[in-house]
């Protein structure tokens, strides 16, 4: 305990907290494994407390815990791209025709709702995002989710402002030709791959 009566821990804690949310959001875009989520958000805290001793108070506790992060699901993902050498995929004529998707009639794709509409997108902003390499998915995510600065984003990761510009733009270009394509089927001849 310091002369204010607090522990470290409850320093930790009363920068951890407003944060939570925004790790978490941050951590489910950039990880190619969504049931990795927990373990990384817990392991990246679990770092950044034993680390805590070691951060300075005139730092950006929110940069910092962010590097800690993003370091961690650079590892998962990682570990994921060496399993998923082991996976198949299937493309979508092969999946129309196992017996679960057999059910759903043409009116299944349609939305009714805004959610479902948003359940929608879900799965194409994700496959979008899977486009960009590791560096260029934290760039994008930290300057559109966590709303950094350049020089924020640049020292979380420790990479040149130079590479965060660089990185920013080919990452929006990428997920604007991967969004894009996801629309081009409906126009595109049937039978036809593009």
């Amino acid at each position: 305990m310091n002369d204010l009566g607090t522990t470290t821990g409850d320093r930790f804690l009363a920068l951890l907290r407003p944060l939570e949310r925004e790790l978490e959001v941050y951590a489910r875009r950039l990880l190619w494994d969504p049931t990795q989520l927990r373990d990384a958000v817990q392991n990246a805290v679990l770092r950044a407390f034993a680390a805590f001793d070691r951060y300075r108070p005139d730092a950006s506790f929110r940069a910092w815990i962010l590097k800690i992060l993003t370091r961690e699901v650079f590892a998962l993902n990682r570990k994921h791209a060496r399993l998923a050498r082991h996976e198949f995929q299937l493309e979508p004529e092969e999946l129309a025709e196992l017996p679960a998707a057999a059910g759903a009639g043409p009116m299944a794709a349609a939305p009714a709702n805004l959610e479902a509409l948003t359940a929608d997108l879900e799965p194409a902003i994700t496959n979008a995002l899977r486009t960009l390499s590791d560096t260029e998915r934290a760039v994008l995510l930290l300057r559109a989710l966590g709303d950094l600065r350049y020089r924020e984003i640049s020292e979380t990761l420790d990479i040149p402002m130079g590479s965060v510009m660089g990185d920013l733009f080919r990452a929006r270009q990428k997920m604007r030709a991967a969004l894009g394509g996801a629309e081009a089927p409906a126009t595109s001849q049937p039978g036809k791959r593009r």
